[in-house]
């Protein structure tokens, strides 16, 4: 048995070796003696019973040269490999055609895929740059509201001091009205003055107690206000790390990307 007949012989096995987008020809000097398809990517393949191919087609070239021959065309791409009897004389010759399509397709998404993921990996960058900024902004604001929170804090001493001031001219008004009381006609004028520290002192006592009110509802809002942007900060600092880690992982898929666009070239 020859070669050639050998692969006649075994026709099923190689349909079974082919991929989906494939066809398969042998043939020998008179034309096509075997013909199979595994896709229907090549409308006008040739078949059993055409006498020859074109003269230029890759098989002759490879029976011709007793070599193997590939060539491209469009989205086909064909090799073609001689059958050579062991007296070294050319039966034949068997070719596989195969259709670039799927990875032409397969090219355009990976291309496509890249340029998303940079376009994505970009934004992200962005994003991240922002919610960092966000973040640092918010740990400045958080350092003001404490210092208010401080400041306010202080202003207890001032108050307890006006408090006492007031107290102490009260008491020395209600002295100076009694001293007064005793002198008669002559401490009249001593009296009026008297009365007006007293009402001073009793003003002062007034006003320190309204703002103390209004301190103490500051503290509590600020201290509301500070608890609020503790938390906000927070969150910025683990959106920020977050974002970091989304753009490092779009980043690898960007690269992962790049080298499915370059494989998808090579096939």
């Amino acid at each position: 048995m020859t070669k050639l007949d050998s692969i006649i012989a075994s026709v099923d096995i190689i349909k079974k070796a082919c991929t989906v987008d494939s066809v398969v020809l042998v043939v020998d000097r008179s034309g096509i003696i075997v013909a199979f398809a595994a896709a229907d990517f090549m409308p006008n393949r040739p078949e059993v019973g055409v006498a020859r191919l074109p003269e230029e087609a890759a098989v002759y070239r490879a029976m011709e040269r007793k070599e193997v021959v590939s060539e491209m065309r469009e989205v086909i791409k064909s090799q073609a490999c001689p059958i050579i009897e062991d007296d070294g004389s050319v039966s034949g010759a068997i070719i596989m055609s195969q259709s670039l399509e799927t990875q032409k397709n397969l090219s355009a998404a990976a291309c496509d895929l890249a340029s998303s993921s940079e376009q994505l990996a970009a934004t992200t960058e962005e994003l991240g740059a922002a919610a960092s900024k966000l973040a640092e902004e918010l740990v400045r604001v958080k350092i003001g509201s404490e210092s208010v929170l401080s400041n306010i804090s202080q202003t207890d001493d001032i108050l307890r001091f006006v408090s006492d001031v007031a107290a102490n001219s009260n008491l020395l008004g209600l002295n100076a009205a009694i001293e007064a009381a005793r002198a008669g006609e002559h401490g009249r004028g001593f009296a009026v003055v008297a009365d007006e520290i007293r009402k001073m002192a009793a003003n002062s006592a007034q006003s320190v107690d309204e703002i103390k009110k209004i301190l103490q509802k500051i503290h509590s809002e600020t201290t509301g206000v500070a608890g609020t942007i503790g938390s906000a900060s927070e969150f910025s600092e683990r959106q920020a790390a977050a974002t970091e880690e989304i753009a490092a992982t779009v980043q690898s898929l960007a690269a992962t990307a790049a080298k499915v666009e370059k494989i998808a070239g090579e096939l």
